[in-house]
């Protein structure tokens, strides 16, 4: 496996642009939830500014951000790298140490991103870089059936030679980068399908049935023997009893909060009917007065004197 990957990416190494341990550090922080690509095009601008951890220590995280808003989490990001350049002023003088428990100790730096600095940056190999690529190949391979970081790479740190910790997880990240992606990976042209139980090669499965299935002998033919049919009895006819006819159930005498609540409704109802005969009524006396009250009116009303006739001729 290590020899296949050696063929296949001779030159793999960290793909973030940098000129020492410091511009590393940096640039492994703004990579976090980002790609290298992107991460190449903003740390120029942010290292012309802040040249060493002195500088980035003297800024506010709100100075940092426009420099990096487009690597994702911004803000984050800028208390981390504030924050971490101010650490390395106050406990190593602005340097970076070579020691990863110095490192881890650092804001915004976890054991990722240590043994990325100290493998790459500072020489010293103290584990293996355990990132989402070599987390994803690492299970597909079967090196290690681990979720967690830290388990994983203890895992990879006793299955490879102390000599491979640094290529291999290089290796690896350039492995995931071009051939065996996440949703798609690209078995037909992997130099590491044939050592993986994970890859899709075509007849493989062909293959591996055919070399355990094995050929079962025939079954031999038994001779079946002819015997005499017998005839069988008439089934007796059994006498069908008569049932009894089933005797009604007296109905359920009612109980006495039964009978409370059945004349309570009664009386609910007789009250609510006498109320609209009240209605009824009082609306027939309205009716009765407003019309009585109507005649007097007419009544009270002086009638017009008839005009007399004129005397005329008589005819």
């Amino acid at each position: 496996m290590l020899a296949a990957l050696a063929a296949t990416w001779p030159d793999a190494t960290c793909e973030l642009d940098h000129q020492d341990a410091y511009q590393l550090l940096c640039a492994t922080i703004l990579a976090a939830q980002s790609t290298d690509k992107m991460i190449n095009t903003l740390t120029p601008a942010l290292f012309a500014k802040y040249p060493d951890a002195h500088a980035l220590a003297a800024a506010e995280p709100t100075e940092v951000e426009p420099l990096i808003y487009k690597s994702g989490f911004f803000r984050a990001k800028a208390r981390s790298l504030v924050g971490m350049a101010r650490a390395l002023v106050e406990r190593h003088g602005g340097q970076v140490p070579a020691d990863l428990d110095a490192l881890v100790a650092l804001p915004g730096v976890a054991r990722k991103t240590a043994n990325v600095v100290l493998s790459t940056a500072l020489g010293v190999t103290v584990g293996v870089v355990v990132d989402t690529h070599v987390t994803r190949i690492a299970h597909l391979l079967g090196l290690t059936r681990e979720t967690d970081p830290v388990k994983i790479e203890r895992d990879l740190m006793a299955a490879l030679p102390r000599t491979a910790w640094k290529t291999f997880a290089d290796r690896v990240i350039w492995h995931g980068r071009r051939v065996c992606f996440a949703r798609r990976p690209q078995c037909e042209r992997c130099a590491l399908a044939p050592l993986c139980p994970s890859a899709s090669v075509p007849g493989r499965g062909a293959e591996t049935e055919a070399a355990t299935a094995a050929p079962k002998p025939a079954a031999k033919a038994r001779p079946v023997k002819a015997t005499p049919a017998t005839p069988r009895p008439a089934a007796k006819a059994t006498p069908v009893k008569a049932t009894p006819a089933t005797t009604a159930r007296p109905a359920a005498k009612a109980t006495p909060a039964a009978k409370a609540v059945t004349a309570a409704k009664v009386t609910a109802a007789k009250v609510t009917a006498a109320k609209v005969t009240a209605a009824k009524v009082t609306a027939a006396k309205v009716t009765a007065a407003k019309v009585t009250a109507s005649r007097s009116t007419a009544s009270a009303q002086p009638t017009p004197a008839r005009a007399k006739p004129r005397p005329g001729r008589a005819r």
